[in-house]
C-alpha cells in the first residue's frame, strides 16, 4: 500500500480501471490510459471531435430537455415589454449567473435590474420580504443559483402576480420525487438539469453549474429573437469562471465553454474582468488555476464580507474607473478575508482537539464570521480528509458550510440528518444549512453515522493516479498530447503519474513552501522538479533518500524558452 506523506493513499487506476487494448493501439499506451480513466466524463465517446473541445461541437440548447419552452416563454414576456427582476445569489456562481443575464439583456436592450441577498440578514435562497419588495416593480422573476425546492416562497411569488423563471443546479429535495417540474404550476418555470437523467443527452448537461445552464438560455432567446449582432462566444469568460468556481465536473460541455471563455479572457475585451487580473498581479495569459485561485476569490470576497453586488458591477460595468475602484475593493475585502480566514482556521484546530476524530467534524462557535466558514470546512476537510462542517453561531442560530472527500457525498449524509435543520442545500461536494444551536451536538452525532451510511467505500481519502510513466518518458509532444484534455477541473483533474525509487541528489528551499529537487532515476539521468509543498517535506527528506512521487509534466515557457517541467503532488520515502 502506498501512502504519501501528504496522508493520502495512492490508487494506480491503470490497475483498477486498465485502459483496453483498442484505445491502446488508437493513442498509445498512456494516453488511452488517461482517457480510459476519464471515461464517464467522456460517456465512452473517444471521438476527436469529443475529446479536443471546440465551440462548434457545443451540444444544441433544443437538445436540453425543457429549455425550449421555457425560453419560448421568456420571450413572450420580452416581446410584451414585462418588467424583469434577476434574483441571484451572493457566491460566485450567482454572482456570474446574475452577471450573465444582466450583460444579455442590456446588450439587446431588454431593461433589466438584479437583487441579490445578503449573506449575514436573509441567508441563501428565496425570501419573502424581499420577493415582496421585487414584486412592486417587476413583472417577472428570474432566480438563478437558488429556487429549486423553495416552494412556498414560489408560491408566494406567484400569489403576488410575478411569473417565475428558475435556473438552478442543486439537488431537487423529495417533495420533487413524484412531481414534475414542468407541470408544477403554469407560473412557475424550473430549469435543473437535475431532474431530467432519464436519457443519454440529458445527462450531458447534467454537470452545468448555472451560469452555464444562463448561457444556454440566452442562446436559445437570441435565436428566437433573431438577434444576429450578438456573439455569444462573448459571454462565456463570464462562464468561464463561474463554471470553475463552482467546481462543477468539467464534462464535454463545460471544457468547450471554459476553454473558450479563457480565451476570452485573455482577449481582454472585458474592463472588469482585466481590472481584476491587474490587481491579482496575472500578467500571462490566465489559466484554470488562476480562476481558482486568485480571480475567484475575490468575486466572492464581496459576498463573503460585504455585498456581493460590488462583484455584479464588476463584472457588468463598461466604465474603466468604476472597474479599477471595484477590482481595488474587491482585492482589500480578499486580503481581510484571508486573516479572518486564517483565525477562523486556528481556533477550528483548537476545538478539534476537544473531540475524538470520528467519521466527520462538526464545529461551531459565535464569534466566527459566517462568510469564511466554507473555506475553513474545505482547509479542515483537506488536513484531515473527512467531512467537515463549520457553523458560526449568532442568537441561538447556527449557520454552516459543509465539505467532503471524493468518496462521500455530504448532500446524501446532511440528507438524513434535515429533520435537525432548519434548511439546508446543495450537492455531492459542499452544501449549506441552518440550524438551531442546542441541536449542534446532537447533529455531530448524527453526521458522525450518516457519513457511514453513505460513503462509498474506505479509504474515504485516496489520490487518484493515471499510472506509473517514468520521468524519463516525457517529450514536448506527449505533454503536448495530454493537453489535449484540457481544461482540466473537477473529475477531469491534470493527469497525474508515479515515478518510483529516485535518489535526492540536492535540494533548496526557495520561501515558505517552494523546494527544488534533483532527482536521479536508475538510469543515472538527472531530473531537476519542484514541490509547492516544501514545509511538509523539508524536514524528512535528505541528500540521499530513495522516494517514489506523484507528478505532474508540463511544458514551461521561462522567457520565451521551452522546457519540460515536472511537479510534484505527493511524496513517499523508500529509505
Amino acid at each position: 500500500m502506498d501512502i504519501g506523506l501528504s496522508g493520502y493513499q495512492w490508487v494506480l487506476l491503470s490497475q483498477t480501471n486498465p485502459a483496453p487494448e483498442e484505445l491502446k493501439d488508437r493513442f498509445g499506451e498512456v494516453f488511452a490510459q488517461v482517457l480510459y480513466n476519464r471515461k464517464d466524463l467522456f460517456d465512452k465517446d473517444f471521438s476527436e471531435d469529443y475529446i479536443v473541445p471546440q465551440l462548434k461541437n457545443l451540444i444544441n440548447p433544443s437538445y436540453f430537455y425543457s429549455l425550449e419552452e421555457v425560453a419560448i416563454k421568456l420571450v413572450d414576456s420580452i416581446k410584451k415589454q414585462k418588467r424583469i427582476v434577476i434574483y441571484g445569489d451572493y457566491d460566485a456562481d450567482g454572482i456570474t449567473s446574475t452577471a450573465l443575464l444582466v450583460n444579455f439583456f442590456r446588450d439587446i436592450k431588454v431593461p433589466v435590474k438584479y437583487y441579490i441577498p445578503s449573506r449575514f440578514t436573509e441567508g441563501y435562497g428565496l425570501n419573502k420580504e424581499a420577493i415582496k419588495s421585487i414584486s412592486d416593480t417587476a413583472d417577472v422573476l428570474i432566480v438563478v443559483d437558488s429556487g429549486t425546492n423553495a416552494i412556498e416562497e414560489l408560491l408566494y411569488a406567484k400569489s403576488l402576480g410575478l411569473e417565475v423563471f428558475v435556473l438552478d443546479h442543486h439537488e431537487p429535495s423529495d417533495f420533487w420525487i413524484d412531481k414534475n417540474p414542468l407541470t408544477f404550476d403554469s407560473s412557475i418555470h424550473i430549469i435543473n438539469p437535475k431532474f431530467y437523467d432519464d436519457e443519454k443527452i440529458n445527462l450531458m448537461f447534467k454537470h452545468l453549474a448555472t451560469v452555464g445552464i444562463a448561457f444556454y438560455l440566452i442562446s436559445l432567446i437570441r435565436r428566437f429573437l433573431n438577434i444576429e449582432d450578438i456573439k455569444l462566444r462573448n459571454y462565456l469568460d463570464i462562464v468561464a469562471i463561474g463554471t470553475i468556481a463552482d467546481i462543477v465536473p468539467m464534462s464535454f460541455i463545460n471544457r468547450v465553454m471554459v476553454k473558450t471563455g479563457l480565451e476570452e479572457i485573455n482577449k481582454k475585451n472585458r474592463i472588469g474582468i482585466t481590472k481584476l487580473r491587474e490587481v491579482a498581479s496575472i500578467q500571462r495569459d490566465v489559466n484554470t488555476q488562476d480562476i481558482a485561485f486568485m480571480i475567484a476569490p475575490r468575486i466572492n470576497a464581496a459576498g463573503r464580507l460585504a455585498d456581493a453586488r460590488k462583484s455584479v458591477k464588476l463584472l457588468t460595468t463598461k466604465d474603466e474607473i468604476s472597474a479599477t475602484f471595484l477590482a481595488n475593493e474587491l482585492e482589500n475585502l480578499n486580503k481581510k478575508r484571508q486573516k479572518i480566514t486564517d483565525n477562523v482556521l486556528k481556533e477550528a484546530e483548537l476545538e478539534i482537539s476537544k473531540y475524538p476524530l470520528e467519521s466527520a467534524i462538526v464545529l461551531g462557535r459565535e464569534n466566527w464570521h459566517s462568510g469564511v466558514v466554507g473555506i475553513v470546512a474545505g482547509k479542515l476537510v483537506e488536513k484531515y480528509k473527512i467531512p467537515t462542517v463549520i457553523l458560526s453561531i449568532e442568537n441561538g442560530k447556527a449557520v454552516g458550510s459543509a465539505r467532503s472527500v471524493s468518496k462521500v457525498n455530504i448532500y446524501k449524509a446532511l440528507d438524513k440528518c434535515k429533520h435537525l435543520f432548519e434548511k439546508f442545500g446543495g450537492h455531492s461536494a459542499a452544501a449549506g444549512l441552518t440550524i438551531n444551536s442546542d441541536k449542534i451536538q446532537e447533529f455531530r452525532y448524527a453526521l458522525n453515522q450518516t457519513v457511514k451510511e453513505v460513503a462509498e467505500e474506505k479509504p474515504w481519502a485516496v489520490k487518484e493516479i493515471d499510472m506509473e510513466v517514468p520521468l524519463s518518458y516525457w517529450d514536448k509532444g506527449k505533454v503536448l498530447q495530454l493537453y489535449q484534455l484540457a481544461p482540466f477541473g473537477e473529475k477531469n483533474p491534470y493527469p497525474k503519474f508515479i515515478d518510483r525509487n529516485l535518489r535526492v541528489d540536492f535540494f533548496s528551499v526557495y520561501g515558505k513552501n517552494l523546494v527544488i529537487l534533483d532527482l536521479r532515476d536508475k538510469n543515472k539521468k538527472v531530473f531537476t522538479v519542484k514541490c509547492w509543498k516544501g514545509q511538509d517535506i523539508v524536514n524528512q527528506i535528505y541528500v540521499g533518500s530513495i522516494i517514489d512521487i506523484v507528478y505532474t509534466p508540463e511544458i514551461s515557457n521561462y522567457k520565451g524558452i521551452e522546457s519540460i517541467e515536472f511537479t510534484i503532488d505527493d511524496i513517499k520515502i523508500v529509505k
